[in-house]
């Protein structure tokens, strides 16, 4: 490359990305992460996967081959339709949650326009709206949720709020449940002031403890589902549930040819089959099991305070760090010495500096075993560096 084309300018998005790392899944591969909320790959073959060019779903050759519209496969947006007790035309196809959340900021957003969600949120989302050029406003959160009298006042004195991102079961990354009234009494504030509200309903279907239950789409109210975290995110499948005038401007600004008829066909045979909703059972049930086990290993850690919410859905525990524990130099010191990856709470909100998610989903046991062992390792060694550090100044006794 000549440096006349690397000195060249680059978009107001492009600048924004740059302080973004990329997403690299080969590299989480040969470390122990638990940075990265990635599905269990041992739990792919349980599934009984459709061949991809079956006919049986009804779709032809001929259009499984070709490009498709820009809301996606007509037979399994009828499909998703039925399965959430919509209308066919409130339901687009799209490549995966990710492409949705860029959909939606793309027709909301106007760079210095305002998102308002909780500290902490999804880093993801935060990232997407972030590169919009949103100015993103994180909330105090609540054991019900956000805190609604913050919510109100700044809806009050800031007329650039233009949607409300969440995810309400379950919330990401503190795997909380919150309510659907508490989430009903929040649409009807928003919609008081023409603001969306957004949710991210992609961990839904993998409730831990009871049904999970979240407020329908409509009015305000836009949901996003992802087939990511049920069957595979190779598939790069999601939706968004909307009223139609919603889903008609998401898909004037989606400038493919469609999501993939084939792997959308594989998607709809897995739902005609029945077999997804099988596969669901058994995923609550393995993750339930992973959960249960790092809850049991946090309890005896030493690296982390034991007084966490036990996450009533998704792939992660939100935990504080222990006193005295200087978070970005215990997580850099966990990746180069003992190829542990953390990621800084900070990135998920300005309050959360003290925490880190600890995702459960992708390894196997014996490895977030391993991975919690190293942790505690080297907090025993910088808290005993420490306390040596303040015996020798004398402020304490060894």
């Amino acid at each position: 490359m000549n440096e006349q084309a690397m000195n060249s300018p680059v978009s107001t998005r492009s600048s924004l990305a740059q302080g973004f790392a990329p997403f690299n899944y080969s590299a989480a591969k040969h470390a122990i992460n638990f940075g990265y909320g990635l599905p269990d790959p041992a739990m792919f073959s349980e599934l009984a996967w459709p061949d991809a060019l079956s006919q049986n779903t009804g779709v032809a050759t001929a259009d499984l081959l070709q490009y498709t519209d820009a809301v996606g496969l007509p037979k399994l947006r009828t499909r998703l339709a039925q399965r959430y007790n919509v209308q066919h035309q409130e339901v687009i196809l799209t490549a995966g949650a990710s492409q949705a959340l860029q959909l939606i900021g793309d027709t909301w957003l106007d760079p210095g326009d305002v998102v308002l969600t909780e500290d902490p949120s999804y880093l993801g989302a935060l990232r997407i709206f972030s590169i919009a050029g949103a100015t993103i406003l994180q909330l105090g959160m609540s054991a019900d949720g956000v805190d609604v009298s913050e919510l109100e006042s700044t809806l009050r004195h800031n007329a650039r709020v233009k949607l409300f991102y969440t995810s309400p079961a379950f919330h990401n990354p503190t795997g909380r449940q919150i309510s659907r009234a508490h989430m009903a009494r929040l649409a009807a504030m928003l919609a008081q002031h023409g603001v969306a509200l957004v949710q991210d309903l992609v961990y839904s279907e993998l409730p831990y403890n009871g049904v999970a239950d979240w407020l329908p789409p409509g009015g305000n109210v836009i949901n996003i589902h992802s087939i990511s975290k049920l069957a595979g995110p190779g598939l790069r499948v999601g939706w968004v549930l909307a009223d139609l005038d919603v889903i008609t401007r998401l898909a004037r600004l989606k400038c493919d040819g469609g999501v993939s008829p084939i792997v959308s066909n594989i998607v709809l045979s897995l739902l005609q089959s029945d077999a997804l909703d099988t596969h669901i059972v058994r995923l609550r049930q393995h993750y339930r099991a992973k959960r249960d086990s790092l809850n049991t290993l946090l309890q005896d850690s030493r690296f982390c305070e034991p007084d966490y919410l036990l996450p009533s859905g998704g792939f992660s525990f939100w935990v504080r760090l222990a006193p005295g524990i200087e978070a970005e130099a215990f997580i850099e010191a966990a990746r180069c010495e003992h190829d542990v990856h953390l990621v800084h709470g900070l990135h998920y909100g300005p309050r959360s500096g003290q925490h880190v998610r600890l995702c459960f989903s992708y390894l196997p046991t014996n490895l977030i075993e391993e991975g919690l062992a190293r942790l505690d390792k080297l907090h025993t060694k910088l808290y005993t560096r420490s306390l040596r550090t303040l015996a020798e100044s004398g402020r304490f006794e060894l």
